[in-house]
């Protein structure tokens, strides 16, 4: 009986006692509410390059150093940070698919070395725009197998 009861007891605490946890901000205020934020604000010089970006930051939550950051638990922030990650990820694409597309058209013409030091503008320049939809010519060549090599053509170390 002693053990239904200390069963019944530890299920009870458990689901009545035990706190829900939330995925919200608890530790972040808004910053003109932050003491540390306000003296800040108060001892900064009174300038266009403090004043205006300080009145900015307060509407921004602050951590207890009083200083600004940026919590993504809202879907407007989460959408700021997402297009310069987006960006980011274009531009470093654009720029890795035009030069592996000049190389491999160098290869193709030969004199490959050369080209390499001497670069052909006029070909180049086409690689580039070729590689404006870098994204699209990447997902065809993934379908195709052109963009991953075969296990017979990838060489092994004889260690």
């Amino acid at each position: 009986m002693k053990y239904i009861f200390a069963l019944f007891l530890a299920i009870t605490i458990w689901l009545h006692i035990t706190p829900t946890a939330l995925a919200e901000n608890t530790t972040l205020v808004p910053c003109y509410k932050s003491p540390a934020f306000v003296e800040r604000v108060k001892n900064a010089p009174d300038s266009y390059y403090t004043t205006k970006p300080l009145k900015a930051y307060s509407q921004l939550l602050c951590g207890e150093d009083g200083l600004p950051r940026i919590a993504l638990d809202r879907l407007s922030l989460t959408i700021d940070v997402l297009i310069p990650i987006a960006i980011f990820i274009y531009t470093a694409g654009l720029i890795g698919w035009s030069g592996r597309s000049y190389l491999q058209a160098i290869k193709k013409q030969g004199m490959a070395e050369e080209k390499e030091i001497f670069i052909d503008i006029p070909l180049f320049i086409s690689c580039v725009l070729m590689s404006l939809l870098w994204f699209v010519l990447a997902f065809k060549e993934l379908m195709t197998g052109e963009l991953t090599a075969k296990d017979e053509e990838i060489p092994i170390s004889v260690r």
